[in-house]
């Protein structure tokens, strides 16, 4: 797993505001036969989404907020001015991505008066990517702002007039991307006068060329907002019904305590998350995501605990019961408050077990984990400027979808790419400080199993002593022997539940199975950080960069859930 603190949870999980970014490309003026009414058709496209984001969003899974809605454009000459236009006229937030630094872009407008109005628009934007195209680079430059286009958005609409495009990075290249992506897009004709959705055959298992759509009229539009921003996939197996309600807060047991009491009892306690160095540059005011991130993550911890304890507390029990049933063996006539305690102590374990599935504590531990770990990935991912990173919520469903509609509801991050080793500082930062995390959880991990297991055999150790003293007592002193049979009895039976209750602990809290996959993990991302080390800095590099330790954080999440799933708490038997 990757590293976590122990933030304060308060209130229910942060629930997302109803929110779509829509990015536009499209050609430049010379192929652009109606400027004014290509800019209306796109203000009645947005108006019509916004009609329809309205009314689609109502539910429980979304914030009681006005929908969040945005227009990402590069802000050429041409449909990416007139699609940032229409959108600042119909109410929709600005996002800018610019293949260069601003300098070097407006090199691209020759006029006076269109560098004038570029920077007016520049000037409304909500927040600006801008990436490290070069100078004699252009076409690949235009092509990578239209993938960081792509990256941030939830539907493409392209002003194209159907033809192939006229050098990489064109509005046709992009519209093909999308349709590989599965991202809908639909098309405004360059005399303004039609617009079509393009949509999949009948019967298709799923779109991956251009050629494979048709244009339709947009009454599909509908279906496709309720599609892309609708409820979330509650009848999902994995998601708030199937259980617990997950947006709530866990409770914490009475022996919330036992786990990091068990740590430190062996010498494990747990150790303090890796705090900031001062070579990282300070944080930024925290976003939507990175206060859901909070209370997901603090929620994981809470039900972690929760269970190992509970975990813990089991087998204690279990062993407890065999304890006292075996001292009673020296009560006598108060035999039966030994019985008593035993059955005291029993009938505390069933209820233990039964508070544990009663309130769900390895399931919220499992979704909650995986929910903080993906918002982690996702913040990542964002910083290197990818706003849509992960699977949708088809793909995996209430989990994915919960998450794809907070980043939705946060606008895009601004970012200066152009200089790739001052904005690698704080992710590169981040991974180090995950990788470190990892190594010294493996090394707790392997220390706490390996005492734990060294207790169980210093117990059975015990019991072979005493078992074998009693033998040769037996032949030298018959009599001793036969006083001290009770006490034998209690050794041999007493030691070994302790020793197998500590067998019990270490195999469901897999200790061995936490310290090798953070080993795993610790050297990934190791693997990552030298990579990065010897790469030319660039956008496209820390990209590369982020996308390789997010797979690598979100295999190991995958991998713990299929394990940790198997590892139920149970009554002892």
């Amino acid at each position: 797993m990757t590293q976590h603190r122990n933030p304060p949870i308060e209130g229910t999980a942060p629930r997302p505001a109803p929110s779509l970014t829509v990015a536009i490309v499209g050609h430049r003026p010379g192929r652009i036969d109606d400027p004014a009414a290509v800019q209306a058709r796109v203000g009645e496209i947005l108006g019509l989404i916004r009609a329809r984001l309205g009314s689609t969003s109502a539910g429980a899974d979304y914030a009681a907020e006005p929908p969040r809605l945005g227009l990402i454009s590069a802000l050429a000459e041409g449909a990416d001015r007139l699609g940032a236009a229409a959108a600042l006229e119909a109410g929709f937030a600005l996002e800018a991505v610019l293949p260069f630094p601003v300098g070097e872009y407006e090199r691209d407008f020759g006029q006076a008066d269109s560098r004038e109005e570029f920077r007016a628009l520049l000037g409304q934007a909500a927040s600006t990517l801008i990436l490290d195209g070069k100078a004699g680079a252009r076409d690949r430059a235009y092509e990578a702002v239209g993938k960081a286009l792509l990256d941030n958005c939830d539907l493409l609409i392209a002003v194209w007039d159907g033809k192939p495009g006229r050098g990489r990075g064109g509005t046709r290249e992009v519209v093909e991307e999308a349709v590989r992506r599965a991202i809908p897009v639909i098309t405004v004709a360059p005399d303004g006068r039609s617009a079509d959705l393009l949509r999949s055959l009948p019967g298709a298992a799923g779109p991956e060329r251009l050629e494979d759509l048709v244009a339709t009229p947009l009454d599909g539009l509908d279906d496709l907002i309720a599609d892309l921003v609708g409820a979330g996939p509650r009848d999902q197996d994995r998601g708030p019904t199937s259980g617990p309600d997950l947006t709530r807060p866990p409770s914490r047991p009475w022996h919330y305590s036992a786990y990091p009491l068990m740590l430190r009892l062996v010498g494990a306690g747990s150790k303090r998350a890796v705090g900031k160095t001062s070579a990282e540059p300070p944080s930024p005011p925290p976003t939507a995501l990175d206060e859901a991130f909070a209370w997901w993550d603090g929620a994981a911890i809470v039900a972690a605990q929760a269970f190992r304890s509970a975990v813990i507390v089991n087998f204690a029990l279990a062993a407890l019961a065999v304890v006292l049933a075996a001292l009673s063996l020296f009560a006598g006539d108060a035999k039966w408050i030994f019985v008593v305690a035993e059955v005291a102590t029993i009938l505390l374990l069933l209820t233990n077990t039964w508070l544990a599935g009663r309130r769900h504590w390895q399931a919220r531990w499992l979704e909650s984990r995986e929910v903080a770990e993906m918002l982690r990935v996702c913040l990542m991912l964002r910083k290197a400027g990818v706003g849509r990173g992960l699977a949708t919520g088809e793909t995996l469903g209430w989990n994915a979808w919960y998450l794809l509609a907070l980043a939705r509801a946060s606008p895009l991050q601004a970012a200066d790419l152009s200089e790739s080793e001052a904005a690698s500082r704080s992710l590169v930062a981040e991974v180090s400080g995950q990788a470190t995390w990892n190594e010294a959880t493996a090394h707790r991990m392997h220390f706490a199993g390996h005492r734990i297991e060294r207790i169980g055999e210093m117990l059975f150790v015990t019991v072979l002593a005493a078992a074998i003293s009693w033998l040769v007592l037996r032949v030298i002193e018959p009599h001793a022997a036969h006083d001290l049979k009770y006490a034998l009895t209690a050794v041999t039976a007493g030691l070994p539940a302790i020793a197998t209750a500590s067998y019990g602990i270490r195999v469901i809290l897999d200790f061995a199975g936490i310290a090798e996959r953070s080993r795993r993990m610790a050297a990934a991302l190791r693997a990552s950080l030298a990579a990065w080390n010897q790469t030319p800095p660039s956008a496209a590099a820390l990209q590369e960069f982020t996308r390789r330790a997010a797979d690598v954080m979100l295999g190991d999440v995958a991998a713990w859930r299929l394990l940790a799933e198997g590892r139920r708490l149970t009554i002892p038997g």
